[in-house]
Order: structure tokens, then C-alpha cells, then sequence
């Protein structure tokens, strides 16, 4: 069967021009469920209310028990990617046989990166695990669904859960394990879309804790569900006290390739906005720990229930329940700025879809160009890949090539 060629845009070099030099590419962060602060900066938002879904203690790597909160949020797209690192912890549902039974909360992550979402949810969406976004869209006539505030239009959805399994071991012949899920939707205007399960977190064993997970579409992810400062619990005599969320350094990091948050022709908003909340199992309870914060005042904290008849934009819930960053990649497709080295080498960069193979093109006009490979061939393992070329030619057109 023939490949499949798929011209990425283009970008003129010019070898004498300084114009296009692309800035130095900023370290990305270890994906460990840790902070890494030098990469992220500061907090683009930052918890205000204690959690009402209770407070853990017991500072386990893995295992937190008793209680969920969302403590601050951090977030940057750099080298095709998308990092996400949300402090805080959430409850783990055992087993019984070592940890307790507790409750399997759950993390819904919305995101606002394309023109056109819902800022209701509809009741039409992709099913993805287990009716998630069923359960938080439109319900009647006079209820719209989850409604956020406004500006807000959600086009995809994450949502992350942890759980123990029980394995056989040796001595005890029994032991729970912990399995963390991963699932993905979009969200089209219209409704319908497509969802899928993105990974299963495995420990191997009861005491290995591995601190990264690759999954499909080179989603990778880290937790480290340790966290036992931060907001306190409701009740607490120092409920009040939120000053501690932003020393929380541990937390649930994921590193998302943009084409997952892309438009179907690769385009990509200048600006993405996210909304995190904890809901309950089966998302039909909401939290009151969500980012942007919800700003309850002292002596007024709690839940906010039935996520199907809940309005972020009301006047209870004050501010933007949403946080913002820039993006840099007008589309997840594009031809990156090259960088240029002393000895006349020059390194080309692209954006492309994980598992696809590329090569790299060269021509010398554009009223008639005939288009060489100055590549080898790649397939990505990553959302950035890049070529380095030299050319005697004083003006060269490259463009990048899918093969398949």
C-alpha cells in the first residue's frame, strides 16, 4: 500500500537571518508526581477553602486515606507538551485486606483549547469511564448540566482515579496493590466525540513504587500521593488557615502531547484554561475542592453537590473557577523556528503524532519545488522531533513529511 504523505506547514530558512532563531527550549520537568518548581514557576492557582471531602494523614506514597484536596496548580506547554502538575492528594479506595475500603474519588479535568466546547454540559457525550460525563450534563429542561463560568468552553476532558487490586503474593499469600486509571473525551459543540481509556497505572508489587507511567499517545504520568500539609479539613480548628496549600510540592503531574487538546486540523488556541475539581465515584457529587478556587467564606465551607445542577458562574462561587496560561504552538502540526548552529548546521524542528514516521524535506523555490529528503526516516516517540541539516544553497524551504 502506498504511505500516506502528509505535508506539515512550512517555514522559509534563510541561513543569513537571525530572525528566526528559535529561543533555547526549556527543560522539561521528571514526570514523579513532584514539583519541579524551577520548571513550572509559580501556582496559577492556588486552594482558599478547606476540603470538605476530608483530610489525610497518613502520608503513604501511594495510599491516602480519609480524605481529597486540590492545594495549587501548575501548568506550561513546552517541547510538544502539555505539563500539568496539580498538588494535593487524592483518597485511594482499598481493599480492606491492608488499607482501607475509603472512598474512589476522583479527579475531572476540563480543558478549553479550541474555539467552539460546552460551557454546559451536554447530555450527549462520549461515554468514557463508566457515564462520567453523563452523569454531569444536561439533565432536564430547566437544568443544563455542569455549567461553568463564563469564557469557558470545554473541549476535552481527563479524569483520574486510584484503587488497590489484591494479588497473590507469598507471605501473606495476599497483598493489594495499587492501580491508578487514566481516561480522555472531547468534547465537541455538538456533542458525541470520542473517549478512551489513556492508561493503568501498575505497581508491581505492594512495596515498588515507580515514579513515572508512559500510556497510549504518550500520555505519561507521576503521582505521589503523600501530601498531608496543605488545607486542612472542615472542622479543623484551623479550617481557616490556607496559607500552606502553595508549600505542597507533591501531587498528580501529567506531560499530555498538544495534539490532544488540538483542534481536527491541528490548530491550538493562543491561551488554554483548565478547571480541576474532586467529585465522588461515580461524578455525581461535587467537591468543594476545585481550581480556580471556589472562595467560600469561613463558617460557609462545603460541598457543592449534584454536579448536573451546579453553576460555577452564580455569585456563590466568586472569581474564575478556571486557571489560564499561554500556548506557544499555534497548531499541533507546526514547523518550529530552526535553530542555527557556528558551523552552518541547522536544526529543524516539528511537531507530529507519537507513533508516526516523518522525514524532513528541502527545496529551493516555491513557484516550482521539487522536494528532497535531507532526513532519515523517524517515527516519534515524542511530540518533537527535530533534524539537523546543512545546506550550501543561500535560500532553502523545508517542510516535514508524515509517511503514513
Amino acid at each position: 500500500m502506498a504511505a500516506r504523505r502528509l505535508a506539515l506547514p512550512l517555514v522559509v530558512s534563510l541561513f543569513l537571518s537571525a530572525a528566526l532563531a528559535r529561543p533555547a527550549a526549556a527543560q522539561s520537568p521528571t514526570i514523579d508526581g513532584q514539583l519541579d518548581s524551577a520548571f513550572y514557576g509559580a501556582p496559577l492557582a492556588v486552594q482558599d477553602t478547606p476540603t470538605a471531602f476530608g483530610n489525610a494523614t497518613n502520608g503513604h506514597t501511594r495510599f491516602a486515606v480519609q480524605g481529597s484536596e486540590l492545594d495549587a496548580a501548575y501548568a506550561r506547554v513546552s517541547d510538544g507538551y502539555l505539563f500539568l502538575f496539580i498538588a494535593g492528594n487524592l483518597e485511594t479506595y482499598g481493599q480492606g485486606l491492608t488499607w482501607s475500603v475509603g472512598n474512589m474519588n476522583k479527579l475531572d479535568i476540563f480543558v478549553d483549547a479550541i474555539p467552539g466546547g460546552q460551557n454546559s454540559l451536554r447530555g450527549d457525550n462520549a461515554d468514557v469511564d463508566g457515564g462520567a460525563l453523563g452523569c454531569m450534563g444536561h439533565l432536564d429542561a430547566a437544568n443544563d448540566g455542569l455549567k461553568f463560568d463564563a469564557g469557558f468552553e470545554a473541549d476535552f476532558y481527563f479524569t483520574f482515579c486510584n484503587r488497590t487490586e489484591v494479588i497473590p503474593y507469598f507471605d501473606p499469600p495476599q497483598v493489594e496493590a495499587w492501580r491508578g486509571y487514566l481516561y480522555y473525551a472531547t468534547l465537541p459543540t455538538a456533542g458525541g466525540g470520542i473517549a478512551q481509556t489513556l492508561g493503568i497505572a501498575q505497581d508491581p508489587t505492594h512495596t515498588s513504587f515507580p515514579a513515572a507511567f508512559t500510556f497510549t499517545n504518550g500520555v505519561r504520568l507521576g503521582f505521589n500521593n503523600s501530601n498531608t500539609g496543605g488545607v486542612w479539613g472542615t472542622g479543623h480548628a484551623s479550617e481557616a488557615d490556607t496559607s500552606l496549600a502553595t508549600n505542597v510540592a507533591t501531587g498528580l503531574e501529567l506531560a499530555i502531547p498538544v495534539e490532544l487538546l488540538a483542534a481536527t486540523n491541528g490548530a491550538i488556541g493562543e491561551n488554554i484554561r483548565i478547571v480541576a475539581f474532586v467529585n465522588d465515584t461515580n461524578h455525581r457529587y461535587l467537591s468543594n475542592q476545585v481550581l480556580g478556587p471556589m472562595g467560600q467564606a469561613s463558617g460557609g465551607y462545603g460541598n457543592l453537590g449534584d454536579p448536573r445542577l451546579f453553576n460555577f458562574s452564580e455569585s456563590y462561587s466568586p472569581g474564575d473557577q478556571f486557571f489560564v496560561f499561554a500556548n506557544p504552538y499555534p497548531s499541533a502540526r507546526a514547523l518550529l523556528p530552526p535553530d542555527f548552529g557556528p558551523d552552518g548546521t541547522m536544526t529543524n524542528r516539528w511537531l507530529g503524532s507519537i507513533g508516526h514516521a516523518y522525514a524532513l524535506q528541502v527545496a529551493t523555490n516555491l513557484v516550482s519545488p521539487a522536494w528532497s529528503n535531507v532526513s532519515g526516516i523517524a517515527t516519534a516517540s515524542v511530540p518533537l522531533l527535530s533534524a539537523v541539516v546543512t545546506s550550501s544553497a543561500p535560500f532553502s524551504v523545508y517542510r516535514s513529511i508524515r509517511l503514513d
